[in-house]
């Protein structure tokens, strides 16, 4: 059994990361980018580079053609 409140044990869940939190940590770490920058990738104001792309697909085991379908429309 626990000592910890009610309270106590919903705080110490609100500091645990999302899955989505996770996930943009994981390709940030991988990439050797911030997180912020995934984020922006994520949201299309940026777009990753090839080297990113293709460590993300890896990561991921997934095709880069597939996860970033529209950098291919404009070749």
């Amino acid at each position: 059994m626990t000592n910890l409140t009610f309270r106590e044990l919903y705080e110490r869940e609100l500091h645990k990361p999302t899955p989505a939190a996770d996930f943009v940590a994981r390709v940030a770490a991988a990439t050797k980018r911030q997180q912020n920058t995934v984020r922006m990738w994520l949201s299309g104001r940026q777009k990753p580079d090839d080297l990113a792309r293709s460590i993300i697909a890896e990561l991921l085991g997934a095709d880069p053609d597939g996860l970033f379908p529209e950098e291919q429309q404009h070749v």
